[in-house]
């Protein structure tokens, strides 16, 4: 669960506010500061009636945004924050753009429907878009009826406007948002809702732990051995209850659909006839109760912004192809953080190994368009080793402590040594045609002609970017197989943070700070004393510079005492860069600059109160410039510019903290 902080606690609530209005902003305020609480303990805190109470609760519950639990049958109900999706409310922009490039315009429809009205009945959710194709139907019969060809969507004097035509509506049939529903379930973006979905982790793991031990251990645990059945039949049941809300999902797979329905999405025809395989998709029940899962669209967030950062190191191309490794790899990934004790196997307490993808199939699922030929280097093919490149590393790496006196931080090991050859070797596809000069001599003053390079065909080329990714100091991919490939996301997420809080350090304090902070991340805890000859800088510059960056939270100093006695005069003060601490200090900046944004929209607002009035008047939507005075309109040209400018900054800094603490 998240650290909430006081920044992190008046963000959430100004969402909430911002997205549902003060009633539930107020009550979820007030759990955050009280914690758990009954409906008579929130009744005193918050001064309301018992009615606005039940209904700040309930719409708080209907959006994913409360926790609940019942000690007893009859008892209580205690109810709980959900800070998690709250934040996720600034995500809500991001989710929808990457499911319309990912799934098309219908899937984004429907998801922010569900957005919208939070966990939806199936059934809810077919009648309102059955209400939308009726009337586009009744609309579309009227105009015939009349001998009217075309319509344009005009708003009338009391509001009223025509309905779309059938063409234009995104949905087309019940059948065809049958089958959207299916695909975002396929996905995992959709989850099923269970008696257990409303209660917390830590009530789930003390239910499932109660019921372990007066099943199987009524007598206690006892020993080396029952302890470890009994972990394992703790995961087993976390694992149980997590799988309730893919159980919709595993019914549809045990159909075999998923390989017969083609791209429901793309290239629809206009001709209003709905694909033969949505016909063939399960109805799904109508009293199934459906959500969003954010947990897997912040994977498929991470994975945009991994391709993004790949796009910065190598460019498009070796980007492309990373982005279609990085999807196969997480297709049936549901979270981007593990579970220690639900995800653990074997006794050595492993996460699971990442999947393996080989070469041609991430090859089939390359876009012929797609030249990959671009972005590839052509060095020399006598300096190419393909040993030292095509090294396999089976495993993951481990976390590598840091020994004092190293001489380098990347010393090869001896198994790494004894792979690298000095031999001058080459891969099969790469080895150059030797051809002799004129009549017969090297060349024609006796110099040598250099060898005709050889063109690599299409999986060479693939593979070639596939090297590049995995011998970059990021380590994006690992050869973990002759021909296989994997991402360890450890160590490329690592990197992502370090590059984020270079920007950040480097926009702060400038290059010097942040070639500071290098030298102590490759270093360690250095004396002050030992810095001006390292860094080539005066005393004094750098005693203002890491004093700067002290107060920013960039780096610290620790006092060592030389004596039992401490003396100021007699200490050493050591200065180091703790990557942890830097990161939170980022985060709670980064929340506060976001509390401020809202917090300045809402004066603007409060402000430009009459023009906004004005604006959303019926018969002036649309038509500001037109019906609006002159100072008016520009005042309201002026806050929209600022309403995107700190829309901008919000998504911004959303992106540093998803970077930094999600991811």
């Amino acid at each position: 669960m998240l650290q909430v902080t006081t920044s992190l606690a008046e963000l959430c609530s100004l969402l909430v506010d911002e997205t549902y209005g003060e009633l539930p902003s107020r009550i979820f305020s007030i759990l955050l500061k009280k914690g758990r609480s009954t409906a008579s303990q929130l009744k005193e805190y918050t001064a309301m009636p018992s009615r606005q109470l039940r209904h700040g609760l309930a719409v708080l519950q209907q959006h994913n945004l409360l926790y609940y639990h019942l000690d007893k049958p009859n008892g209580p109900a205690f109810y709980e924050a959900n800070v998690e999706h709250a934040y996720n409310l600034v995500r809500v922009g991001k989710i929808l753009e990457m499911v319309e490039s990912t799934f098309g315009a219908p899937a984004k429809d429907v998801m922010q429907n569900l957005l919208l009205s939070g966990q939806t009945r199936v059934a809810d959710l077919m009648a309102a878009y059955q209400e939308k194709i009726d009337r586009a139907n009744n609309a579309k019969a009227l105009d015939e009826e009349l001998g009217i060809t075309s319509l344009e969507d005009t708003d009338g004097v009391n509001g009223d406007s025509h309905p779309a035509k059938k063409s234009d509506l995104i949905i087309k049939s019940s059948a065809h948002l049958n089958s959207v529903i299916c695909r975002l379930i396929e996905a995992e973006l959709i989850d099923l809702c269970h008696a257990k979905t409303y209660e917390t982790y830590d009530d789930i793991y003390e239910t499932v732990e109660k019921e372990i031990t007066a099943t199987h251990f009524p007598g206690g645990v006892k020993g080396g051995k029952q302890k470890a059945d009994y972990q394992k039949k703790l995961a087993e049941g976390l694992r149980q209850v997590r799988g309730e809300s893919k159980s919709l999902k595993r019914k549809l797979e045990q159909n075999g659909l998923a390989s017969k329905r083609r791209k429901i999405f793309q290239d629809l025809d206009l001709n209003g006839g709905v694909k033969q395989e949505e016909d063939s998709d399960p109805v799904l029940d109508p009293r199934q109760v459906i959500r969003v899962n954010y947990e897997k669209c912040s994977v498929e967030l991470r994975s945009r912004r991994l391709v993004q950062f790949a796009s910065d190191v190598f460019g498009d191309i070796t980007s492309y192809v990373y982005g279609v490794l990085i999807k196969k790899i997480t297709k049936d990934m549901p979270r981007c953080r593990l579970d220690p004790l639900v995800d653990v196997q074997g006794e050595d307490d492993e996460v699971n190994e990442p999947l393996a993808v080989s070469t041609d199939e991430i090859l089939d699922s390359l876009k012929t368009s797609i030249d990959l030929s671009i972005g590839l280097g052509k060095p020399d093919w006598s300096k190419i080793s393909a040993a030292a490149t095509a090294r396999v590393v089976e495993h993951a790496p481990k976390k590598k402590l840091h020994i004092e006196g190293a001489t380098a931080v990347g010393d090869a090991s001896s198994d790494e040594g004894e792979d690298s050859s000095d031999e001058e070797e080459v891969d099969g596809d790469y080895k150059p045609a030797m051809t002799n000069g004129v009549n017969g001599v090297n060349g024609m003053n006796g110099t040598k002609v250099p060898p005709k390079e050889r063109k690599m065909d299409r999986r060479t080329q693939l593979r070639q970017h596939l090297f590049l990714l995995s011998e970059s100091p990021q380590s994006f991919v690992r050869h973990s197989g002759p021909d296989e490939w994997t991402i360890d996301f450890g160590p490329v997420l690592t990197a992502l943070r370090e590059s984020e809080l270079d920007a950040v350090i480097e926009e702060t304090c400038g290059t010097q700070g942040l070639r500071l902070v290098h030298i102590l991340r490759a270093n360690g805890k250095l004396d002050e004393k030992a810095l001006p000859n390292l860094v080539l800088m005066r005393k004094s510059d750098i005693q203002q510079k890491m004093l700067e960056m002290q107060r920013a939270g960039f780096v610290h100093v620790q006092e060592v005492p030389r004596e039992p006695k401490a003396d100021v005069k007699k200490s050493f003060f050591l200065w180091f860069c703790d990557v942890a601490m830097s990161k939170d200090q980022v985060l709670d900046t980064s929340y506060r600059a976001m509390v401020h944004c809202m917090q300045v929209l809402g004066t603007l607002r409060e402000q430009e109160k009459d023009v906004l009035s004005t604006s959303k008047r019926t018969d002036v939507r649309g038509r500001e410039q037109e019906l609006m005075r002159k100072e008016y309109f520009e005042r309201y040209s002026h806050f929209l510019k600022s309403e995107r400018m700190l829309f901008h900054q919000l998504m911004k800094a959303d992106e540093l903290i998803a970077a930094l603490r999600d991811y």
